[in-house]
């Protein structure tokens, strides 16, 4: 009795003085002593680490199962891979019209998958991003961003109110908690709109108010587009897109790399290539806040290589390369690896102008941008990887659609090693 006047003191004294609860699973008293001690995860390394608990109880959690693997995951194509922050990850794609998400293990085993039939319209899930309070955040493409809770739930969602469709290709949480979207507006090129063709930045609230926008480009033209953005130590952001360079229907794009400040206005920008068609893709920050941005480079009609440029802070070209084999490569996605020594990117190559396109990888070194490996996965049919994410491990997850497996069009994921192959 006297034991259980001591606990239920004690308990009380927790939930008063500190906040915090006292169960008989974590809270347990010392036959030998007076101390109380809670037990949990007690290792910062963890991915479950307690910082209330006082003794290690054996319940840490850690990443980085060492595996490589594909599989067929809901949907009919996945566009982007997050990693999540509890050994998973969180592919975006589509399935009928609508956004989809599929939350995955590290072995790739589906964890939830949710259908987000509740946002009017079609939609479909082009980029996602985790938010600091565990949700995500989504691209989604036809005027629309949808913003849910860990469980893949529906919190709010904002449909852009132009009568011009803005197709929003990226999205990413700011550091004071809004988010900054990026995508090109649409429409026909001839006549109408002083809005058509341009590339677009905005800024919206938690809850979808958007509080400004800036558009750049050519007006009333074939799409120039922003397709990646990350915000910069300043505060700005720095942009990944294609730029149209002509307007007398002669038209060819340029590699495009903007920076603009919190308020979206320009403070430089590169707009690079020749004659031809050259399109930037995506960005990666660096931890030097210098950035890696990745896409396609035509040498000819019939030869697109995959290009990377490293750029610093202020603009300067660190270092400008490309990588093919003569025929048709892009890279579309990019990610820095787990050791901050390597540029990853994923897209998609083919041998000859008649032969299907198939994953392809890269792997770049951070300093020079010189090729270290590159990986082709995929069948005798149409597939193309457009997002990547660094495994707990050291290797990558990569999505994408292909035609190769199943009946259909499908969501493949890989899962390769540290060098972009598929070790078992």
């Amino acid at each position: 009795m006297y034991r259980k006047q001591v606990y239920l003191i004690v308990h009380i004294l927790c939930l008063v003085f500190f906040n915090i609860s006292c169960s008989d699973n974590s809270l347990q008293s010392s036959s030998n002593s007076d101390q109380y001690v809670i037990y949990g995860c007690t290792d910062v390394a963890s991915v479950n680490f307690d910082s209330s608990a006082t003794e290690n109880d054996g319940s840490c959690v850690y990443c980085g199962l060492d595996t490589s693997f594909t599989s067929i995951q809901k949907g009919t194509a996945g566009y982007d891979i997050a990693r999540s922050n509890d050994c998973s990850f969180l592919i975006s794609g589509i399935s009928g019209n609508k956004t989809i998400l599929v939350k995955v293990n590290e072995s790739g085993e589906e964890l939830w998958n949710k259908k987000l039939d509740g946002v009017p319209g079609n939609h479909w899930a082009k980029s996602v991003k985790q938010t600091r309070d565990n949700g995500f955040i989504i691209g989604a493409n036809q005027n629309t961003i949808i913003k849910t809770d860990s469980l893949g739930e529906l919190e709010w969602f904002s449909k852009l109110p132009y009568t011009i469709n803005h197709f929003v290709e990226d999205v990413i949480e700011t550091e004071d908690g809004d988010f900054i979207a990026v995508g090109g507006v649409g429409g026909d090129p001839i006549g109408g709109h002083n809005q058509k063709g341009q590339a677009f930045i905005l800024r919206i609230s938690n809850g979808g108010n958007v509080q400004w926008v800036k558009r750049y480009g050519i007006l009333d033209s074939p799409n120039d587009s922003f397709w990646g953005v990350v915000q910069a130590n300043d505060g700005g952001f720095v942009i990944a897109g294609e730029k149209l360079q002509s307007r007398n229907f002669e038209f060819y794009d340029h590699f495009w790399i903007m920076k603009v400040d919190q308020n979206g206005n320009m403070l430089w920008s590169h707009e690079l290539g020749g004659n031809l068609w050259d399109e930037a893709k995506d960005i990666v920050r660096l931890p030097d806040d210098s950035y890696v941005v990745v896409g396609k480079k035509s040498l000819s009609t019939s030869n697109l290589n995959m290009w990377a440029i490293r750029v610093s802070s202020d603009g300067e070209i660190l270092w400008n390369t490309h990588h093919g084999n003569n025929n048709y490569e892009t890279g579309q996605s990019v990610s820095l690896s787990k050791n901050e020594d390597i540029i990853a990117v994923a897209g998609y190559s083919r041998t000859s102008s008649g032969a299907s396109f198939n994953y392809r990888i890269w792997g770049l070194d951070v300093n020079n941008g010189k090729l270290l490996w590159d990986k082709v996965h995929g069948g005798a049919q149409e597939d193309e990887a457009y997002g990547i994410a660094t495994g707990y491990d050291d290797g990558y997850m990569v999505v994408g659609k292909s035609y190769s497996f199943g009946n259909d069009r499908v969501n493949w994921l890989v899962k390769t090693n540290s060098v972009g192959a598929i070790s078992n």
